[in-house]
């Protein structure tokens, strides 16, 4: 009973993640130890879900507790106070970057034959780069974030299908360790209506949201895992890339009186050592 309470906490957890912009649930599964779990569920494994139906019901009933009861919070934090809300965020970015990095070094084979280790090594660098040009590039072009993206309550037949098709995109972004499913809808502008929907419970926006993250788990979930067991330090280096460079996203790029960008800083601060305190706690989890 304990372990499916544990598990239940670590599922809140990882749904606030997934609400969360910037942050990755997948990375909170890795450095919690239930990767495989959330794998297994995302794929609708069958045989293994029958196999570990109470571990894996817990962990998804606690996802899905953690996004309906965080969203309103997350949406009026961010009315409120914008800057210090993405303040904190960036420190939570921040602080996975070491977690990454860490994942990258272990992913590099260790070999006498040196070319074969400096082909990996240039093929992990070359990966970091275009998760950072690629980041970088969408900004550039995109120019958008919460603060400015319209948040639609309406329901039209076109919008769910847009709907559909960047839930599934943002639920195969949050399977990746590093990538945050919210970040992405933020990044395609649809962020703040997804948000709002849930934290309003609009049920004919919910209904397509949701039909494209399951689509997008389904498909995703057994090709992610396949990519990080194959290819583990180029992975590890694109997903690293792409955090990085969603810094500049999150930015608050409004003018603060002195005392509260102390307090920007303050919350900056507070989110890096959270993530910093977690990933010291991680532990060698099965991609299989």
């Amino acid at each position: 009973m304990i372990s499916l309470i544990k598990l239940f906490g670590i599922g809140i957890f990882i749904g606030i993640a997934n609400v969360v912009p910037g942050v990755s649930g997948g990375t909170i599964a890795v450095i919690c130890n239930v990767y495989d779990t959330l794998i297994t569920l995302s794929s609708l494994n069958l045989a293994r879900m029958k196999q570990n139906w109470k571990d894996i019901l817990s962990l998804g009933l606690g996802i899905g507790a953690g996004i309906l009861l965080f969203a309103k919070v997350i949406t009026m934090l961010y009315t409120a106070y914008p800057a210090q809300t993405s303040s904190f965020f960036i420190g939570i970015v921040v602080g996975s970057m070491p977690f990454l990095f860490k994942k990258v070094r272990a992913g590099l084979p260790t070999a006498e034959n040196g070319a074969a280790v400096s082909g990996w090594l240039y093929g992990t660098l070359g990966a970091g780069a275009v998760g950072l040009a690629l980041m970088l590039g969408m900004f550039f072009l995109q120019k958008r974030g919460v603060q400015t993206a319209a948040v639609v309550t309406a329901f039209s037949s076109g919008f769910a299908v847009k709907l559909a098709v960047l839930g599934a995109i943002a639920a195969v972004a949050m399977l990746i360790p590093g990538i945050s499913g919210s970040f992405v809808l933020l990044i395609l502008g649809v962020y703040p209506t997804v948000l709002q929907a849930v934290a309003d419970f609009n049920i004919p926006l919910l209904i397509p949201i949701a039909i494209g993250v399951g689509a997008g788990l389904v498909a995703g979930a057994r090709l992610i895992a396949f990519l990080l067991k194959r290819f583990p330090a180029p992975m590890y280096g694109f997903i690293l890339g792409l955090v990085a460079g969603s810094v500049v996203y999150l930015y608050p790029r409004v003018c603060q009186p002195i005392a509260m960008r102390a307090v920007s800083a303050t919350v900056c601060l507070i989110g890096y050592a959270a993530v910093s305190f977690f990933s010291s706690r991680d532990t060698s989890v099965s991609m299989e």
